[in-house]
């Protein structure tokens, strides 16, 4: 069973009551509300007073819909969006958000367009930029287009040089391109920076077993299996 998050329940409980505004119209053949969550959800939406308002609760309810895995409804809301915003900001997030459901679904160039997509829009907060240059590079990582990936893993760690996905990322590029040593150091930062980041240390203890020279040529390897770093990242980066 799918629990709604506190945060959203309370937020749902405490919203202020809507006068009677005009109802902002839903994708057509939009299903209608079958529980009373997305009841309200829905309600919220269509009563937005200002364009700022509507896009706070379509975040609200495409997360709410992700959740319950009702992602057709969630990417039919975001095209709506995109059909009738102006700002730039704000159609980078739905690119961001469309990207991340066609990545759930292992659609993996639908994705990168996506993410190149929101990347054109020149989002301007630092997170989101982050996030959809550590994304693209995922994507680009698992096309096997490697050197590509590597140029926007830099250019997320040239954002934020303190989270660990874009180092995992590298790692996973620099290794494609036969670059061990390298790839080796990217996933030691990785789990530096997130002790809990097992995908990079699972990594590290493959090409261990299948380059033991490392061990000598590279004693820092010990960091990624002692890191002295317990903080969890938080964020939406794959």
């Amino acid at each position: 069973m799918n629990l709604m998050p506190f945060g959203l329940v309370r937020l749902l409980l405490h919203a202020p009551t809507m006068t009677a505004t005009l109802k902002r119209p839903l994708p057509p053949n939009f299903p209608l509300p079958k529980q009373e969550t997305e009841r309200l959800l829905i309600e919220r939406l269509q009563n937005s007073k200002n364009e700022e308002d509507y896009f706070r609760w379509l975040l609200f309810v495409v997360a709410f819909y992700r959740g319950i895995e009702k992602v057709d409804s969630a990417r039919a809301l975001l095209q709506l969006f995109l059909e009738t915003s102006k700002e730039p900001e704000q159609k980078a997030h739905c690119h961001l958000a469309l990207g991340q459901i066609a990545t759930d679904e292992q659609h993996i160039e639908t994705a990168l367009n996506h993410f190149a997509t929101a990347l054109r829009f020149n989002p301007v907060k630092a997170k989101v930029g982050y996030v959809l240059h550590n994304n693209v590079s995922y994507c680009l990582n698992q096309l096997g287009r490697y050197r590509d990936a590597e140029q926007h893993c830099r250019m997320a760690i040239e954002i934020d040089s303190r989270r660990a996905s874009a180092y995992r990322n590298l790692g996973i590029s620099l290794e494609g391109q036969q670059n061990i040593v390298a790839a080796v150091w990217a996933l030691v930062e990785a789990v530096k920076l997130d002790s809990t980041d097992d995908r990079a240390r699972e990594i590290l203890k493959r090409l261990i077993a299948e380059h033991p020279f490392l061990t000598i040529q590279c004693p820092w390897i010990e960091e990624g299996f002692t890191p002295s770093n317990t903080e969890v990242q938080s964020g939406f980066a794959i």
